[in-house]
């Protein structure tokens, strides 16, 4: 009903023409056959319709869908952080969980789960199934996607190809075969590929500081005999394994009879500095004998 409405200008004074006119030019031209827009584009569609049969053009087909909210419930923008897809993806978030996790603002898969590769979202969805309210971005949620299709979905190859420029950012230089070693170290414990700067540096930092609670584990007589030990066992190896160290862990458990955090604690705290992290196991086999002996060597003198 055009008298809802009234007369509406598609041209200024000064023969610049409006939004309404331009548009209905730019996608007539180009073929456009569906548009697919916020909701807050519901009051152009009549004015815009017009305009297509006026031209003598077909109309297309035209769908609005509810805005997205921040978490405050006003419409999303930049004060509500990153809203740009590069903007995610320079914070470490992965193609395929952004996809996921769009498609869920305002639309939900058939099944229970929320972890729907693209593919079957492609198979799946139905604009019309599209929610009326408005859909409520949710951060948390987006990341915990993300943390899944790091841990559980993408292909180690895929991951590691990926995280190369995230590992290079911080300064950690390898070839590709040991960035992958290290990805599988870590995935499980990512949520971004923006935490590999923090879980990433025991694999590559060898001069690292020991944190005020972790030096306590060293600064026993039993943490130091722990290492000392540790070091008499591995001084003469070539290699290093996660049995190798399994091996020692356990004959020292017998000789010292300590175990469990009175066991492990010290030569995790003399590897990386820290009281939690990565598997030691693993991390030992990693970056191979020689760095092994340095950080011990480096605990023995630092507390001896």
């Amino acid at each position: 009903n055009v008298n809802e409405f009234g007369d509406f200008v598609i041209v200024r004074s000064d023969g610049s023409p409006v939004y309404n006119f331009v548009v209905v030019i730019d996608d007539a031209l180009m073929k456009i056959t569906h548009v697919i827009r916020g909701e807050d584009h519901l009051s152009n569609t009549p004015k815009q319709i017009l305009i297509y049969r006026a031209l003598g053009f077909e109309t297309p087909k035209f769908a609005h869908l509810p805005i997205i909210l921040g978490e405050d419930r006003s419409k999303l923008s930049k004060r509500h952080g990153a809203v740009s897809l590069r903007a995610f993806r320079d914070d470490g978030y992965v193609s395929e969980a952004m996809f996921n996790g769009l498609a869920l603002l305002g639309w939900h898969p058939k099944g229970d789960s929320e972890v729907i590769l693209p593919e079957e979202i492609i198979k799946e969805f139905d604009i019309k199934d599209i929610h009326n309210a408005p859909a409520v971005f949710d951060r948390a949620k987006l990341k915990w996607l993300n943390g899944v299709y790091i841990r559980e979905i993408l292909d180690l190859d895929d991951l590691t190809s990926r995280a190369v420029p995230f590992f290079e950012n911080c300064g950690y230089k390898a070839d590709f075969d040991y960035y992958k070693k290290v990805i599988q170290a870590i995935r499980d414990s990512i949520e971004t590929l923006m935490d590999i700067e923090e879980r990433a540096k025991p694999f590559f930092i060898d001069d690292f500081h020991y944190e005020e609670d972790a030096k306590t584990w060293l600064e026993t007589e039993e943490g130091y005999n722990v290492i000392q030990a540790f070091y008499e066992k591995i001084k003469d190896l070539d290699t290093i394994t996660k049995d190798d160290f399994k091996k020692t862990t356990k004959e020292i458990q017998k000789e010292l009879k300590i175990k469990g955090k009175n066991l492990f604690m010290p030569i995790r705290v003399a590897l990386t500095g820290k009281t939690s992290g990565v598997d030691i196991a693993t991390l030992v086999e990693v970056i191979g004998i020689d760095r092994v002996k340095h950080r011990i060597e480096k605990a023995l003198e630092y507390f001896g």
